[in-house]
């Protein structure tokens, strides 16, 4: 009995070894994205469909402010996307930004006033132009045609995010770009779980020499794009029904910390989007 019992433990113990062994194995790059591609759907489902509408409830939350609450919605196809955050609030109504294929627009909030995120994509055009924004929610998302946009992915090693191991790519569009873009994938499953945009801008030359130099700092910014609860939506899709955006400026006496979230309302797939859809001057 106790040589039984001895012998299950030693193949539990090599079982688990072997597992843990198995995803520390290096990935490449490739594997990680043929990967997660699956985890959206079969390659036909992928293929068959061609437009998404996402519409969700939003919430905007500023550092101890109360929240403030509305809808959003994402329409994409293959070639663009436009976003929209509509909100209860007199100074902060209506949000919006797309990219259609060749032109990125980037609304105001108030006369000559954009938002934190609006003057975020104005600065790194990558996150529209390249179909960052939004992950596997849009029909443009950047990993759904990597040749064809001629980006570059590397394999980054694993991290843990809440205490689930992750896989991660550091992605780089084509003719780089002056901010670091790294998304992480789920340890077990694939799916796109978060990706982190992060700048840092050194610190100036003070006016005042070499003392006053040594009293600047360097100013951090980061947005950070978090989504979970997934779902398969049209019996076709599996993308994520709650939707996180964070965004945080550190430096010296700037600091800055807005949350966006969006959980999904309703899902519709292939429904034809106007001439002008991408076009937020025109709608």
């Amino acid at each position: 009995m106790k040589l039984m019992k001895f012998t299950a433990f030693c193949l539990s113990l090599t079982f688990f070894l072997c597992a843990d062994t198995t995803f520390a194995q290096k990935m490449t790059a490739e594997d990680v994205l043929a990967k997660h591609l699956d985890s959206i759907g079969s390659a036909k489902s992928r293929d068959s469909i061609k437009t998404r509408i996402i519409v969700s409830d939003a919430e905007f939350l500023r550092q101890k402010q109360n929240p403030i609450t509305g809808k959003s919605i994402i329409a994409s196809s293959n070639e663009g996307a436009v976003f929209g955050i509509n909100l209860d609030a007199i100074n902060y109504r209506l949000d919006k930004f797309s990219f259609d294929g060749k032109r990125i627009r980037v609304g105001y909030i108030q006369p000559g006033i954009r938002s934190t995120l609006g003057n975020f994509l104005t600065s790194y055009e990558t996150l529209l132009k390249d179909g960052l924004l939004g992950g596997t929610l849009s029909s443009s998302w950047a990993l759904l045609d990597t040749a064809g946009r001629k980006s570059k992915l590397t394999y980054d090693g694993t991290e843990k995010i809440d205490g689930n191991e992750t896989y991660v790519l550091e992605f780089q569009p084509k003719g780089g770009a002056d901010i670091t873009v790294k998304m992480y994938f789920d340890g077990k499953n694939f799916r796109h779980v978060r990706t982190v945009y992060s700048r840092v801008i050194g610190a100036r030359i003070g006016s005042g020499g070499v003392d006053s130099s040594g009293r600047q700092v360097e100013t951090r910014h980061r947005l950070i794009e978090d989504f979970s609860d997934f779902k398969k939506y049209g019996g076709a899709l599996t993308l994520p029904s709650s939707y996180k955006i964070s965004y945080s400026i550190v430096g010296g006496a700037l600091t800055l910390n807005d949350l966006w979230k969006f959980k999904v309302t309703d899902a519709s797939f292939n429904q034809p989007l106007g001439d002008n859809a991408f076009d937020i001057d025109a709608n």
